[in-house]
């Protein structure tokens, strides 16, 4: 489930509704609409994802006939799927377990994995348009709110600033005589 929020940028609830009919394991394609906006979005299945998938389902998925991929296997609610608070809590259990720094005072859950990941395909220079459709967009303007400032790169941009000889400017001002 990590690496479908850190990987493909999934909100909770496209995790909690994947499903086995979404995968086409003959084109390597994960397809299905979004929870949130019904639109339909398809995904290369990616090894690191594929890989992930077969190993839960041979050694740690419930025994269960459901669709849903990713099942509890806590005995309460054993072999039923998660809802997103408990995705919420995965993730974030993760995150203190790996030791980042500050993580309380920030948003922790699967949409910080969105941010990241629209983040990282920022500073690797892959076009807005591009991250608006990894993200299931479908406009622009929404992918900016997830994008943070690369103020490296910004700072490369950077030019020189020529010196000024004009006595409009060392004298403090100009004068519009």
């Amino acid at each position: 489930m990590l690496l479908l929020a850190a990987q493909y940028g999934w909100r909770s609830s496209d995790i909690t509704g994947f499903r086995l009919d979404q995968i086409d394991w003959e084109k390597n394609v994960i397809r299905f609409s979004q929870q949130k906006t019904g639109f339909p979005v398809e995904y290369p299945l990616l090894a690191s994802v594929g890989n992930a998938v077969i190993d839960y389902l041979r050694h740690g998925r419930p025994k269960s006939e459901r669709q849903e991929i990713i099942l509890s296997a806590q005995q309460s609610k054993y072999g039923r799927p998660l809802k997103s608070p408990a995705i919420h809590a995965i993730v974030s259990k993760y995150i203190e377990k790996v030791n980042i720094t500050g993580w309380k005072g920030k948003k922790h859950g699967a949409h910080s994995l969105r941010h990241s990941l629209a983040t990282n395909l920022l500073k690797k220079n892959v076009s807005l348009p591009v991250i608006s459709t990894v993200l299931g967009h479908q406009q622009t303007e929404t992918t900016k709110i997830y994008l943070k400032v690369d103020t490296e790169n910004l700072k490369a941009c950077t030019l020189k600033m020529p010196e000024l000889k004009s006595p409009y400017y060392t004298d403090g001002g100009c004068s519009y005589e």
